[in-house]
């Protein structure tokens, strides 16, 4: 177990909390926004958009196979029995699976600008397991005298960066900037118009406004009034009844309509502003108001590229360079995206075609896409065909040209002897005589 197991190495570790690092804080935050609203990063994600953005990009980094590949002269192939490889994709530690594990950094980096794990070694320096921890409580910090970074945890430890499973945010130094710090204002004013919504079907009577008397009202009779008024009219539920009045009672709605104060479009606005801060297309987190069926496939396709391969690249760089040590340059991590990238079943039929066709495919590669069961190697499921009779590449060039032998012409002098005319002379009188007749060249 982490920090907790080893009770003397830590206490080595332990460290003053002078060194920082200045490159973290460059803007001043302060949580209370203009439009009145306390933002935090945990605040923030009550604002519907800013969940939908969190939840798409941090559950769509964590469904993504994640495997080690070693490089070969016929470039990546994936090394299944690597205990790397059971880290990434199956358990980086007893109590987190692959996906929690990521999509739970990926949350915080967002959050935060930062995600962390501590990287467990064995007694070899081998990494064994991935224990995350929250951004809250680790600081950067910069040694003043070596100019090294370190980890810091809970104002105490002291870890070193192979010691640290990284994840950063968008920013310029070591760290990442802290999201929520940058987008205090966006965010309040999201939040804002969420309570004045909330607040407008909560408290708005659709018949309030002011109620005109002719006579005074006592006190007992004017608290009677409010109470009958509260209990009949107060509250969503009980919108758009009918009033009766009596005592020359008057009434004057002077209720706000939301159409009139534009809190539909504001909303919509709004949704599309939070998207920008965390790189995510509107259609993705349901805002389907400019999103046809034309282009929709076109904009799934769009956003691996621009908004998940970022973060598939921040994950694999940290692995490289934590989780191999410099020792081991042939090894690498890759997280497979080909299935965010599917289009339409014609589609990728017409895809699978044409690279099979090119000899690039094989049809167990095809239905390992698929994820359908492949065909043994010895009924031909490996074999790589191509046009040209669909012959398969390692016989290309190498099978025997079938030669069609031409008979000799015979010589001269070994042609057979014309076949003797045994036609007696009236025979051949006849024959003359009817060739004649039917107008055929009869030779001399």
């Amino acid at each position: 177990m982490p920090l907790l197991d080893n009770l003397a190495s830590l206490f080595m570790k332990r460290v003053a909390r002078e060194p920082r690092d200045p490159e973290s804080e460059r803007l001043p935050y302060n949580p209370r926004t203009s439009a009145g609203v306390y933002i935090s990063p945990d605040t923030a994600i009550t604002i519907a958009a800013v969940w939908a953005c969190l939840r798409y990009l941090s559950q769509t980094v964590a469904v993504l196979p994640w495997h080690v590949m070693r490089e070969t002269d016929r470039g990546g192939e994936k090394v299944l029995s690597h205990p790397i490889d059971y880290l990434l994709n199956k358990r980086p530690s007893i109590e987190w699976s692959s996906f929690q594990f990521r999509e739970t950094l990926t949350h915080w980096a967002l959050r935060w600008g930062n995600g962390y794990a501590e990287i467990e070694l064995d007694e070899r320096g081998r990494p064994m397991a991935l224990w995350p921890m929250h951004p809250e409580r680790v600081d950067v910090c910069r040694d003043p005298e070596t100019g090294k970074l370190f980890y810091e945890v809970d104002g105490a430890y002291r870890l070193e960066p192979r010691e640290i499973f990284h994840v950063r945010g968008f920013g310029e130094g070591p760290v990442g900037v802290n999201v929520m710090a940058y987008a205090a204002q966006s965010l309040g004013w999201a939040a804002a118009a969420q309570m004045f919504g909330a607040s407008f079907f909560a408290n708005g009577m659709n018949v309030s406004g002011i109620v005109k008397m002719k006579r005074e009202l006592s006190v007992p009779a004017l608290k009677e009034l409010k109470r009958e008024f509260a209990s009949l009219y107060h509250g969503p539920r009980n919108s758009n009844k009918t009033i009766f009045l009596d005592q020359d009672m008057e009434f004057e709605a002077l209720q706000m309509e939301a159409d009139k104060a534009q809190f539909i479009g504001v909303n919509q606005h709004l949704i599309e502003e939070i998207c920008r801060w965390f790189g995510v297309p509107p259609h993705k987190i349901m805002h389907l108001m400019r999103a046809t069926f034309s282009n929709i496939e076109h904009q799934a396709i769009e956003v691996v590229v621009d908004s998940i391969s970022p973060w598939a690249k921040r994950f694999e760089d940290e692995a490289d360079w934590k989780l191999f040590g410099e020792n081991r340059p042939s090894f690498y991590t890759k997280m497979n995206m080909n299935a965010l990238m599917r289009g339409d079943v014609a589609s990728r039929g017409t895809w699978y075609q044409m690279m099979r066709n090119v000899g690039a495919f094989t049809v167990n590669d095809i239905l390992r896409l698929e994820d359908q069961n492949t065909i043994p190697k010895a009924e031909g499921g490996d074999k790589r065909v191509m046009q040209m009779g669909f012959t398969t590449l390692d016989r290309i060039g190498e099978e025997p040209v079938e030669v069609v032998e031409t008979p000799a012409l015979p010589a001269p002098e070994q042609e057979e002897k014309e076949e003797e005319d045994t036609n007696t002379p009236e025979q051949r009188n006849f024959a003359k005589v009817i060739t004649y007749k039917l107008g055929l060249k009869v030779d001399a």
